[in-house]
């Protein structure tokens, strides 16, 4: 059975787990849960999803909630097709960066440019209360703080989990594309860390990333 994604098209989560789908070349489907109807919240869909948050993958009646799992999930059980975004175990050097790199994204950078989106677009869009000005250069300025960190990580290698592109890589982009295009910032092609520069250009300029590009459009328009 083709797998379905219980999503929105304004979820950076959800964007996280099609990008990944794309990569690997697994057919699935998408099927709509109304964010702004407050869809997410209703009985049925917390029976999936106890926290009433999106997406969840449903594979023939397996359930998996969490983006960052259910990446690996796929990447795992799709392993022998597609692009390999996991290092095979038995490369442990290799399997040693890609843990690395996965720690950082989820205990270092996304926390900044999350604080930073939220301060900016997902408070005044849920709440309708205007974005502090002073509050958001701080949290965008730790934004800058970390990646003049990356620059010096990816001085040495070529991707923030080693030499190969991974889901360390593609859990950076939902976030951080949403900070590039959506609060108009370029901290990660700033021309002071050409390392990130040239990270960043490889990574949003990846076949996959354009189509998730091109399937959440619309939920780009709701945030302006």
């Amino acid at each position: 059975m083709v797998l379905k994604l219980y999503s929105h098209e304004i979820s950076t989560s959800a964007q996280r787990v099609v990008c990944v789908l794309i990569e690997k070349r697994v057919p699935f489907e998408i099927v709509e849960v109304n964010f702004l109807k407050g869809e997410h919240k209703e009985p049925a869909y917390k029976e999936m999803q106890p926290w009433g948050l999106l997406p969840v993958l449903d594979d023939s009646g397996f359930r998996l909630y969490e983006s960052r799992a259910i990446c690996r999930y796929i990447a795992e059980k799709y392993a022998d097709q597609g692009t390999q975004l996991i290092p095979p175990p038995t490369e442990l050097e290799e399997r040693g960066l890609f843990e690395q790199g996965l720690a950082l994204e989820a205990g270092t950078v996304d926390p900044c440019v999350l604080a930073a989106l939220n301060e900016k677009l997902f408070k005044p869009f849920k709440s309708g209360i205007p974005c502090d000005d002073e509050l958001y250069a701080v949290l965008l300025k730790r934004v800058e703080l970390v990646l003049d960190v990356y620059e010096i990580i990816l001085g040495k290698q070529t991707f923030i989990g080693g030499n190969h592109y991974t889901l360390a890589d593609i859990y950076h982009l939902p976030n951080g594309f949403a900070l590039q295009v959506q609060c108009g910032e370029q901290v990660f092609l700033s021309e002071k860390r050409p390392n990130v520069a040239r990270w960043w250009t490889d990574i949003t300029g990846r076949d996959a990333w354009k189509q998730v590009g091109e399937l959440n459009r619309a939920g780009m328009h709701i945030l302006e």
